[in-house]
Formats: structure tokens, sequence, C-alpha cells
């Protein structure tokens, strides 16, 4: 059927400006990221949203129409690729790089909102049931990218349920190519829509709402599952079961969180058999989540270092066995125990990042290193890596993991200079410059954070100064008498019912002391103990 030329001429419009985008996007992006080896993995997903780009400017030369369902394929591929939802912008990298790449494109929403709301009315004024497909299901996908805003899923979710209306409704399709053609777009719509609803689920304040809303984001995500199959894509079939199982485990149902679980497990079997091995690490870190909600911190920890041993022995793979023993060496810093053993993950997961070349992931684990020193009181050794890493970062102007660096350097100055109190070793001079330079580390990381608005920075920050004087209160109440001790007498006169001893902790010339009440049974005062 012959398109009108109007029309024809305003979708070659479109399809420019959607080219522009992702031509903008992606040079911007490569601009911020500089040369980090980390992005190489994300390159490879980005080819997805090439191939799309290519095809719409093949497609531009013959129908400006078809050209525009490519470019807005390309547009909802970018989105998917870079802005993190709890199921789009997943790869093995993509928690040691920065968020520049995301920020980029979060700058272009505006942009690409109008362009598919322009590609929604050209497509029902040429009554190209298609077309109007493809732009709800990028209006979908670009509301879910507007994170943090109250009505993004639901609007999501109902551009999305339009899609698959328009679907459903249309007539059946002559050849195989295009059965095929609209298998696979309603599979796609089906995923956005089910991103949405999990998106919705999460944001909704009522347990039996939230729990309905899980079940509906999963049985579309087990829909969308069985139409990859049909196409025998095993990239989004692998996809579509990992978010199923990702979405299960968030029900409080027992047996559907196991359920979810075993089908994460598939979907890394199915990955590793068709050599997605950015997509099969994806799956393992979903798995460890998963089991740390359904198993417990244990089996969390077994499937990290199964994976670190699968991938050193596969060969070939240093960043992924990094990747492993890094989550492994957060759980034993989360447990509190076995801190040797992340010690010798932590040296071994730096010397797989250097082989691979993944500089700014080997200063991540720095700071672990430097966590993990502190809790052995190895404080020179913490302080040297703590140090070390808020040096990287700052040379790589990344103001928020310089902010956890300096955050986790105050820590460990504070908790050496509680634990040298508590066994008499502090010559007063010293005592004052630790107590200095661990307020300043804490100074510096709070202004870092209250630059960039990140609240739970700050909040980390407040946690660890809380934490750390909490711990030099008690020893000081520990070691040294009350000031006074107030009695409270029982109520016939005779004895005490409860003593309160009262300590004035002094805390330097310019700060008024601290005062502190706690409870202490008459025994122990008398044998010198006094708490």
């Amino acid at each position: 059927m012959a398109v009108d030329p109007e029309i024809e001429e305003e979708a070659q419009s479109l399809v420019n400006s959607a080219l522009s985008i992702v031509e903008e996007v992606s040079a911007q992006a490569d601009a911020a990221e500089g040369e980090l080896r980390e992005k190489s993995e994300l390159e490879e997903r980005w080819q997805e949203v090439v191939a799309k780009q290519n095809l719409a400017k093949e497609l531009s030369s013959n129908s400006g129409m078809e050209a525009l369902r490519a470019a807005l394929q390309a547009l909802e591929l970018l989105l998917f690729q870079t802005v993190s939802t709890e199921l789009a912008a997943k790869s093995a990298a993509c928690s040691y790089l920065p968020e520049r790449r995301a920020q980029v494109v979060r700058a272009q929403i505006g942009r690409m909102l109008w362009l598919a709301k322009d590609a929604l009315e050209l497509a029902k004024d040429a009554e190209d049931s298609l077309l109007q497909v493809s732009a709800l299901q990028t209006l979908a996908r670009v509301h879910l990218s507007r994170t943090g805003e109250p009505d993004s899923p639901v609007a999501a979710a109902a551009h999305a349920q339009e899609a698959l209306d328009l679907l459903v409704n249309m007539e059946d399709a002559e050849s195989d190519l295009e059965k095929d053609r609209r298998t696979r777009m309603h599979a796609e719509v089906l995923f956005v829509f089910a991103d949405a609803q999990l998106a919705k689920a999460i944001a909704c304040p009522f347990d039996k709402a939230r729990e309905d809303a899980l079940e509906a984001a999963a049985a579309t995500m087990r829909e969308a599952t069985e139409l990859f199959k049909k196409l025998e894509d095993k990239r989004w079939t692998g996809r579509a079961m990992l978010a199923t199982g990702i979405i299960l485990v968030s029900l409080e149902d027992e047996d559907q969180q196991m359920d979810g679980e075993r089908l994460a497990e598939d979907a890394k079997d199915y990955f590793h058999e068709a050599g997605e091995r950015d997509l099969e690490v994806v799956a393992v870190l979903a798995i460890i989540k998963c089991r740390i909600r359904t198993s417990g911190l244990d089996c969390a920890l077994l499937s990290a270092e199964d994976a670190a041993e699968d991938w050193k022995e596969e060969g070939g793979r240093p960043a992924h066995e990094a990747i492993a023993l890094h989550h492994a060496v957060l759980i034993y810093l989360e447990q509190g125990e076995f801190l040797e053993k992340a010690e010798e993950f932590c040296l071994r997961a730096m010397e797989c990042f250097k082989e691979a070349g993944w500089t700014r992931a080997e200063s991540q684990l720095l700071v672990c290193l430097g966590r993990t020193r502190c809790k052995l009181e190895k404080f020179s050794d913490a302080e040297k890596a703590l140090r070390s890493a808020a040096e990287n970062f700052r040379s790589m102007q990344d103001k928020r993991l310089e902010a956890k660096a300096f955050a986790y350097l105050a820590e460990s100055l504070l908790s050496q200079l509680n634990m040298e109190e508590m066994r008499g070793l502090t010559d007063p001079e010293a005592a004052k410059k630790l107590a200095e330079e661990g307020q300043n580390a804490a100074d510096q990381a709070k202004t870092l954070y209250e630059e960039l608005k990140d609240d739970e920075g700050v909040k980390l920050v407040n946690e660890i100064m809380y934490t750390v004087s909490s711990a030099a209160v008690e020893n000081y109440c520990k070691f040294n008498p009350p000031t006074r001790i107030l009695t409270t007498l029982k109520p016939d006169g005779h004895g005490a019912q409860e003593s309160v001893g009262e300590w004035i902790i002094p805390r330097g010339d310019d700060m008024e002391p601290l005062k502190v009440r706690k409870p202490i049974k008459r025994e122990s005062e008398e044998s010198h103990g006094y708490m």
C-alpha cells in the first residue's frame, strides 16, 4: 500500500532524529568513560543497539515507516542496555563502571519521550498497527527509565498493555516471516510489561497488592520466555528465564522463591551452553542475591566460591573469576567471620583484575582489602590500602567512590584509636593525631557525598561514625570508673532498687564533655567493674 508522501517525509525526519540521539549518546558516553577496559563487555551488548541502528539506516533508503520501526527499537535497546531497572542494564561489569553512560542517556529522556509520542501519532495517522506497537514499546521503556519518579511504572505499564492489546487484535499474519516478526514484538513487549509490573510491585506499600503484582509480573515473563523459546533466541530466552526467577524470589511464598532460584540456575546453564559468558556472570550474581534471601549467607557464599573456581578452571576469564571472589569477600565482611580468607580472596581478585586490565575494579577491591584488614586489626595496612584507593578514584574523577574510600578510612583510623585506648597503648599526642585524621577523613567523605546529593552515602558516613563513637564510649565506660553513681531506693526505703553510673567523658579543648549514663550493678561496682 502506498504511503502518503507527507507521512513518509515525517517518518524519515523522525528516523534521523532517533539515529542522531543514538549517535550522540554513544559519542558522549565513550568520551565520558575514556579507555576503561571494564566497558569492553558492555560494548558487546551495545552491538545489539548498533545492529538496529544500521538496519534503520539501510531501510531508510526504501521506506521511512520501516526504518522508523528499527530506529525505535534501537532507542528501546539503548535504554535497556544503559538505564538500570530491576531487570535492565545488567552486565558483568556494570557495578565496576561509572554511571556516566546512564547519565548521558538520562539527559536525552525528554527528547526520546517526545520522539516516541510523535511516532505514535504518525503511526495512528498512517493506520500502521506494527509501528504503533513499536512506539508504545519505546514509550514504555522511556517511562521505566525515568527511575525514581513515582508515576513512571504506571505509565510504562499502561503503554505496554496498550501495545499488547493491539497485537492481540491484529489480523493473522500471512507469511512465516511476518509471524516470527510479530512473535518477537509480542515477546519484547511482554518483557517490558513485566519490568513495569515489577517496578509497580516494588513501589507498592501494601503486602497483598505487592504479592499480586509480583505474581502477575512472573506470569507475564513466563509467557515472554515461551515466545523467545519458540523463536529459538537463546540470549533473550535466558534473559526472560532469569528475570522470571528474580521476580519469583521477591515473593514471600517459599515454594515460589525456590522455583525462582531454580530458574536462575537454569538461565545460568542456558547462557553457558550458548557461549554468553557475560550474561552467565549476570545469572550467577542473581543466584547469589537469590540465595541470600532464600537460603542465607552461607549458601550464597558457596555459590560465589564455586563460580570463582569454575571460571578459574575454565581459563581465560580472570575478570569473571575476580567478580565472583569480590562477592565472596562482601559476604565474609557481612558475616564478620573467616576474614583471613576474605583477605586472601581480595588479593587474588586484585591480581585477576590486574590481568584483565580492569584498573577501576582493582581500586574497588582495594577498598574491600582496607575494610578487611581493619577488621583484622592490621590498621597500618588498612590505612595504606584505603588512601591508595582514594587517590586512585580522585585521579579517575570519581567522587562517589573517593568518598566511599574516605568513609572506610575514617572507620579504620578511629577503630585503631579505640583498640589502642582499650589496651592502654595510646600516647596522648598519637591519640589526638589519630582522632583528627579520622575526623578529617569522615568530613571529606561527607562533603563529597553532599556535593553529589547522595543521601545513602551521607547515611553510610553517619553510621560509621556512630558505630566507632559508640565503641569508644563503651571502652571508656568499661575501663574508667563513673564520675558519680545515682541510686534509686526500693519503695520501702531498704536497699537500692537501681544504680546508674554517670560518666563525663572529655572530648577535647573546644568541645563540651559528653555525659553518658548506664545502669550498673552494686555488686559489680564493689568489685571494681563498672559495666
